[in-house]
C-alpha cells in the first residue's frame, strides 16, 4: 500500500499489488505536509500544527488529533511505542502512542524536514541538508551526531536501516550511502525537479517530486 497527503488536505491511499489503483480518499481539515503510514495506523502532521492519527481500516477514520507545536508539522516518524514529529518551531515531540501523552520535548538549533526511526535509532534531516542522529534510551531521545552528506538544500527524506541510507533534497537529488560514521555516499541520483519526499520498502522506492508526481523505483542489486 502507498499513501500519499497533498497541500490540497487530502490523503490517499493505493494499491501497488493492483498498479496503484486508488483505495481511499480521506479528506482534512488542512495541507498535509508529512505523515507515516503502517496497516493499523496513519499519522499526518499538517499546516494547522495539529498531529492526527487515523485508523485506516473503520469508515470514520479519526483516532485523535492533537495540537503538539507552535508552527508547522514538518516530519513524523511512529511505531508501535511512540509518535514523533518535528516542526518549524524547531521542536521535536515524543508521544506514547499507547496512551497518548507526551513523554519528552526537545529543543533544537535548526528545524526537521525527515525523519527515520528503527531499532532505537532515530535519524533526521533538517533544512540545512545535514543529518542528525538521535539515541533512544527507556523512552528518552537524545542528540547524539551530526553528519554532512553532501546535500546543498532541505533534506526532504531520509530512510535508514542496518546496512543502508537513502536520503533526498530540494537540490534535485536522490543519494544513497552506506551508514558509516561519517556515512559513505555510494550513489547520486539526479532529478529534474525538487524532490520533495522518498519512501523506501525492500526494493522498492517511491519519490515525489515537486512536478506533483510520485514516481516508483525498482532497484536492482
Amino acid at each position: 500500500m502507498l499513501c500519499s497527503g497533498s497541500w490540497d488536505s487530502s490523503i490517499k491511499l493505493w494499491d501497488m499489488a493492483a498498479e496503484g489503483a486508488a483505495v481511499r480518499d480521506i479528506r482534512g481539515k488542512a495541507a498535509v505536509l508529512c505523515l507515516v503510514y503502517h496497516p493499523d495506523v496513519l499519522v499526518t502532521g499538517s499546516y494547522d500544527k495539529l498531529v492526527t492519527m487515523y485508523d485506516p481500516r473503520v469508515n470514520y477514520p479519526v483516532v485523535s488529533s492533537r495540537k503538539l507545536h507552535s508552527s508547522a508539522v514538518l516530519c513524523l516518524a511512529a511505531d508501535d511505542r511512540f509518535v514523533l514529529s518535528g516542526s518549524e518551531d524547531r521542536t521535536l515531540v515524543v508521544v506514547d502512542r499507547r496512551n497518548n501523552h507526551v513523554l519528552q520535548k526537545l529543543q533544537l538549533d535548526s528545524y526537521l524536514l525527515s525523519m527515520s526511526y528503527e531499532r532505537g535509532e532515530l535519524w533526521a534531516g533538517d533544512k540545512w541538508g545535514l543529518v542528525h542522529v538521535f539515541d533512544q534510551q527507556g523512552g528518552n531521545f537524545q542528540h547524539v551526531k551530526c553528519f554532512n552528506v553532501g546535500h546543498h538544500s532541505q533534506m526532504t527524506g531520509i530512510k535508514h536501516s542496518m546496512g543502508t541510507l537513502y536520503t533526498s533534497s530540494t537540490d534535485k537529488t536522490i543519494k544513497v550511502h552506506v551508514p558509516t560514521e561519517p556515512p559513505h555516499t555510494v550513489c547520486t541520483l539526479p532529478h529534474n525537479d525538487v524532490v520533495n519526499g522518498i519512501s523506501v520498502e525492500r526494493d522498492v522506492l517511491a519519490a515525489a517530486s515537486g512536478s506533483m508526481t510520485v514516481e516508483i523505483w525498482k532497484m536492482t542489486k
